[in-house]
């Protein structure tokens, strides 16, 4: 991956904040009509108080202003398009799955409420990023990726949709000895499925990231490993950093364990699904600064 020249890091240092807090008005604005409405919130065990709440809620606005402006940076396109994309993996990396995942694993309720709380944020967010930074003005050729092979090729993303499962469960399995007993323990407010449960929830998940990635991996302007990371970085911080982050009430060991076996699952699915769907054919025909950089 190419490392961002100095203009591009300059540029960097105001545009991420920008977006930050493109996204945080968005909460704000999220909030304030949910309360408006009388939506039920989540309830969670000794929640952080209104100040924690605000400084959590900011450090999350830099973490995604950081995912998007990576994304930004890399996926080419029309603004409309480019911000569309964007909005959706968000919103769905972010807000959408992790719910689905809340809603199996916890007992806190107001999944519903959280499902419409991330719609605007993500929708400001993405807007900041697309508007800010743009892809490179030399661009990678289109075609190169696996919809441009045989039909016959295409079970590659059948096997993309199933290597989320399979990596979630390998990875699940080597933290479990740590995390279950916080799930057995009701004071956390966690359950456990069974199997039943959690495999249904777990390719739902795989099929609503790979339908959001695909547009990305599609309209990919830089190189595989700049790809590769940026996929990864979204994925750790989105799926788990962020929130992870924001789980004050969760006990420490349960937080860090759960973010190493993210950071993996993350790590992993970002390389299978590079290797799977960008072909190294794919090469780059010469790596320009963004065009705001020039």
């Amino acid at each position: 991956m190419s490392a961002p020249n100095g203009s591009v890091v300059t540029s960097w240092i105001w545009k991420i904040p920008v977006i930050a807090a493109a996204y945080f008005l968005g909460t704000m604005t999220s909030g304030a009509v949910i309360a408006a409405a009388g939506m039920e919130w989540p309830s969670f065990p000794n929640p952080p108080s209104q100040a924690a709440n605000l400084i959590l809620g900011a450090l999350s606005a830099v973490l995604m202003a950081g995912c998007l402006a990576l994304l930004a940076w890399g996926v080419r396109g029309s603004q409309p398009v480019r911000w569309l994309i964007l909005a959706a993996f968000s919103y769905v990396i972010f807000g959408l799955n992790n719910q689905i995942e809340a809603a199996a694993f916890t007992a806190f309720g107001g999944t519903a409420t959280m499902i419409v709380f991330f719609v605007v944020p993500c929708l400001l967010g993405a807007a900041a990023a697309v508007w800010l930074v743009r892809p490179g003005a030399a661009l990678q050729p289109r075609g190169a990726t696996a919809f441009d092979r045989p039909a016959s090729a295409w079970w590659r993303l059948a096997v993309a949709w199933l290597a989320f499962p399979v990596i979630y469960v390998f990875f699940g399995m080597l933290v479990s000895p740590i995390v279950v007993p916080f799930y057995e323990d009701p004071s956390f407010g966690l359950t456990l499925p069974g199997w039943n449960t959690i495999f249904p929830v777990v390719l739902l998940r795989s099929a609503l990231a790979l339908a959001v990635t695909l547009p990305v991996l599609l309209l990919w302007s830089r190189s595989r490993r700049a790809l590769f990371v940026s996929l990864a970085v979204a994925f750790f911080a989105m799926v788990g950093l962020i929130g992870l982050a924001a789980t004050t009430f969760f006990p420490p060991t349960l937080r860090v364990a759960h973010s190493i076996e993210i950071l993996g699952d993350s790590v992993v699915y970002a390389l299978v699904l590079v290797a799977l769907l960008v072909p190294r054919t794919r090469a780059v025909v010469a790596e320009a600064p963004p065009a705001d950089a020039q």
